[in-house]
């Protein structure tokens, strides 16, 4: 039976049992964290732990676990499912609360599942995505409160997207799950800085890019994003994806790009040496 670490414990996941009226679950108050492993450890863990700590920081929310303890109980768990490869899901909420308004003690448990992989042609053929006028709450923060990406995946589906890019007052910040990068008709590759998450395949992407490619780290119009040569997406559950039609219309020829083609290659190298 799977387990899960829940308030201190690792417990049968199926007990699980989150009280009425915790504010994660009456406010939507509260953080997460999503994590894969590779090679049947636990992926950039240094690097997802930083940033659940700032999203908790955001919220006034206090992990019940340092760093180490968190190392611990993430490779108990990942041990204990078997999976050959596996998905991690940290959840901190403001915990119960007297009047639904103040915090109590957090709420704290840790999934772990199995890791579904997308199919292999959207990798080799490249998938699509849409535009949708948004600004995420906190976009720092990896807040639990995704209401506009679900009420929006009817829409997704129906054009047989991958993901949607949110858009505000003509600037491409990020996607409902993913961050993005484009390369321009100069051939620099530019992923968003401000007003986004800054994801941890982001980031290491960035670090990669650097030695091969002139890359700048800032705001995306999105007249540069419809123009743009080449797009992909970067996060935990998808790596890199190439991106060949935004809102219908063709990005450059329609093809995976060349240094799209490069930077997955650069990135399958790391992982496989991880």
């Amino acid at each position: 039976m799977t387990k899960a670490y829940f308030n201190g414990k690792i417990v049968s996941a199926k007990s699980i049992k989150i009280n009425p009226y915790d504010i994660g679950i009456l406010r939507g108050y509260g953080v997460f964290d999503v994590m894969c492993t590779q090679n049947n450890k636990p992926f950039l863990i240094k690097e997802h732990f930083d940033r659940l700590k700032n999203s908790a920081t955001a919220l006034k929310l206090k992990l019940p676990f340092s760093e180490k303890k968190y190392q611990v109980i993430v490779g108990k768990l990942i041990k204990n499912g078997n999976f050959k490869k596996s998905i991690i899901r940290t959840i901190l909420t403001g915990g119960v609360s007297a009047n639904a308004f103040s915090k109590g003690r957090p709420t704290c448990y840790i999934l772990i599942e199995k890791f579904l992989e997308l199919p292999k042609r959207i990798y080799d053929e490249g998938a699509a995505v849409i535009t949708h006028e948004f600004e995420r709450h906190l976009p720092r923060a990896k807040v639990t409160n995704y209401v506009e990406a679900i009420r929006n995946q009817e829409i997704k589906e129906k054009n047989k997207a991958l993901e949607i890019i949110y858009i505000k007052n003509g600037i491409a910040l990020e996607a409902s799950t993913s961050n993005f990068f484009i390369v321009d008709k100069k051939g620099k590759l530019i992923t968003s800085k401000e007003g986004i998450l800054l994801g941890t395949t982001r980031n290491l992407i960035v670090k990669l890019a650097v030695n091969k490619f002139k890359v700048e780290e800032r705001s995306i119009l999105e007249n540069e994003l419809r123009g743009a040569k080449e797009v992909f997406l970067t996060a935990t559950n998808k790596d890199i994806v190439p991106i060949v039609k935004i809102d219908g219309n063709k990005v450059g020829d329609g093809k995976v790009g060349e240094k799209t083609k490069v930077l997955m290659n650069l990135f399958n190298n790391f992982v496989n040496n991880y």
